[in-house]
């Protein structure tokens, strides 16, 4: 009898213990960010804009919205996207992540086990693909931007041999496989570093930033938290919108709106700091409060990118342009 009854108190201690670690992991009780008040507008193009974009949905994966956003259902399943995004100028085309590339399949075997199992993927097609099935020239990019080098955004960095790659330096400071970094993607002499310097000018709320084209259509800013090297760019389109491409910084738009982080399970394995994300996370929500014209984008949020379409369509203007 006693030994029935201890065996009773350890299944119950144990699947207390084990109710309590699942909600801890997945953000009970709440990370507290805090208010960022603040009345910043963001800046208007030089000139009249001519820039449109699209969004390459190169894979995906199904999920609980719990395992995404802190405080989500654990009855709700979630699409998560792994995009690239090209960029469309006349003074040139780039690509902002490059999404999962071709040898994704051989770059993900080198996760552990408890990754593989956290990361599951489904490959649709590499930005690469796409781009030659609609007539574009994978060579005709010069210019590959990382909001980040996580593996899922620098799967196909190798796919674009004749571009410059541009990340920030610091981003490979501690760029461990366990942090959800595949050196393999990256590594070698064949890649033609560019690595972003921000100049001294302010932007919105960012103290620094760098204008690509120089017109104010296409600006980068550094964005803190989730890695040492994030980036932002802010895109003006042809038909006067706004968007901001935020990277990982939250995985759902939610997360700006309603300033909550990932789960806590989460933030331990891919945030770098997480007071500084939070920080980052208040931030943007403060901007989507003063400009009603701004649309953000995380790079995962497959509603956010969906509502607006996915390549071949153009996002921001229908005009055809010609390369300078």
């Amino acid at each position: 009898m006693k030994s029935i009854f201890k065996s009773k108190h350890i299944l119950v201690l144990t699947f207390v213990l084990l109710t309590s670690f699942t909600v801890y992991f997945l953000g009970y009780p709440k990370e507290r960010i805090d208010a960022n008040v603040s009345h910043v507008l963001i800046p208007s193009p030089k000139t009249k804009s001519n820039l449109v974009f699209s969004i390459l949905q190169t894979g995906e994966a199904k999920t609980i919205e719990a395992f995404v956003i802190e405080g989500g259902s654990v009855f709700k399943m979630i699409t998560v996207s792994h995009s690239s995004f090209y960029i469309q100028h006349p003074k040139g085309n780039f690509l902002f992540d490059t999404g999962l590339g071709n040898n994704i399949q051989e770059q993900f075997s080198l996760f552990p086990f408890y990754l593989k199992l956290l990361m599951e993927y489904k490959l649709i097609e590499t930005a690469k693909s796409q781009l030659e099935r609609n007539g574009v020239n994978p060579d005709s990019i010069a210019d590959v931007f990382f909001s980040h080098l996580h593996w899922d955004h620098a799967s196909g960095l190798k796919d674009f041999p004749n571009a410059n790659i541009h990340s920030v330096k610091e981003e490979l400071n501690h760029a461990k496989i366990e942090l959800g970094y595949i050196p393999s993607q990256y590594e070698g002499d064949g890649v033609k570093w560019r690595h972003i310097q921000f100049e001294e000018k302010p932007y919105a709320s960012y103290q620094k930033s760098l204008d690509w084209f120089g017109d104010g259509t296409a600006v980068f800013v550094p964005m803190k938290g989730h890695s040492e090297g994030s980036v932002g760019l802010f895109l003006h389109t042809e038909n006067g919108d706004v968007y901001f491409l935020t990277g990982d910084i939250v995985w759902r738009r939610d997360g700006f709106f309603e300033r909550k982080h990932k789960p806590r399970g989460a933030r331990w394995i891919v945030d770098y700091d997480v007071p500084t994300l939070g920080e980052e996370i208040s931030r943007v929500h403060n901007l989507i409060l003063e400009n009603p014209n701004l649309t953000v984008i995380p790079a995962h949020d497959f509603d956010a990118q969906v509502s607006l379409g996915f390549y071949p369509k153009r996002i921001g203007g229908n005009k055809l342009m010609t390369m300078e």
